[in-house]
């Protein structure tokens, strides 16, 4: 096999930035949410197995098709609660990204990279995806002897994206991790666990673990998306047990938030979410406190990186 780990990757929300829900009844999502499902590559064969398992427990026929949007509000419940289990050895990331903070906002430089326009956002959202996985990836190899670990992943078509672009996107993201020119680098991709060839597209249909990712993605989405039907359900709480986590400079605790569960722009946005959506943070670890706190707040001055692509000066 010529890959240790396997990243499936779904998306849930859209990328346009104008005309925003709730706000405008008929408009655009105020959230777009990147989520993957990860595991070690000799799962693989595990996951029709898994996503069987879902289906029976909601009373699909095993070989179909597991759809978050298609299934009844209890049955996301078990959906979810069926994914997040221990028997399932896999670690779950999701960025939420908030884009409120995203109107009337143009980054020439980022949509120079691409011929649509809007790709930069999903693009962009990708890249801290992959910059939590690799690092997870990384880490979790070096604690287990495992010597130049390689990660496969597999991406969720989606219509309008060029795939193209994005794969020289994350070349260009490689090249310059290795180099250490990386532009905007408070965090980087850990690029010695990619590989060019190993960034694949599918139908979600014909791969279960594209179908496992949406569970987990859409779960999210509709967790924090006000306009979603039943958004109320909170159904991705039940996923905390999933969610990658990482360990503080003590060593004595690990946290999922900004690893498994990153909220984003967190302290530009924090200010916009309902009382409903702080809370939902919260339960994966986010202290919206220190978030709101002149501190906090001060620091904005020095963002990079993630914060800085929605700065007009960027």
């Amino acid at each position: 096999m010529d890959h240790h780990y396997t990243l499936f990757i779904d998306e849930a929300g859209d990328d346009k930035v104008e005309r925003l829900k709730p706000s405008v009844l008929d408009g655009n999502s105020e959230w777009l949410c990147l989520g993957g499902y990860l595991i070690r590559a000799e799962a693989e064969p595990d996951l029709d197995r898994r996503r069987d398992e879902i289906l029976r427990s909601i009373g699909g026929q095993p070989g179909g098709v597991l759809h978050y949007q298609k299934l009844h509000p209890k049955n996301r419940v078990k959906a979810a609660q069926t994914l997040a289990t221990k028997t399932y050895a896999a670690r779950g990331f999701v960025v939420c990204s908030c884009k409120r903070t995203m109107v009337n906002h143009h980054n020439a430089r980022a949509a120079a990279a691409t011929s649509n326009q809007r790709d930069y956002l999903y693009n962009w959202v990708v890249r801290l995806l992959l910059e939590r996985v690799t690092a997870y990836v990384a880490n979790h190899a070096q604690r287990h002897g495992m010597k130049k670990p390689v990660l496969r992943i597999v991406m969720a078509s989606r219509r309008g994206h060029h795939f193209g672009q994005f794969k020289a996107y994350v070349q260009q993201l490689i090249n310059q991790a290795t180099a250490g020119t990386t532009y905007l680098s408070t965090r980087q991709i850990s690029a010695e666990v990619l590989r060019y060839n190993l960034i694949e597209l599918a139908h979600a249909p014909t791969q279960a673990g594209l179908q496992l990712a949406d569970v987990l993605v859409s779960a999210f989405f509709q967790s924090i998306e006000q306009a979603s039907a039943h958004h109320a359900d909170k159904v991705a709480m039940h996923l905390r047990p999933l969610m990658a986590e990482r360990r503080t400079a003590s060593g004595r605790q690990t946290r999922r938030d900004g690893e498994g569960v990153t909220f984003f722009p967190d302290r530009r946005a924090v200010h916009l979410l309902t009382a409903d959506q702080t809370k939902f943070f919260e339960h994966f670890g986010y202290d919206m406190g220190w978030l709101k706190s002149r501190k906090a707040q001060k620091n904005q001055q020095y963002f990079t990186q993630s914060q800085r692509m929605w700065s007009r000066e960027a």
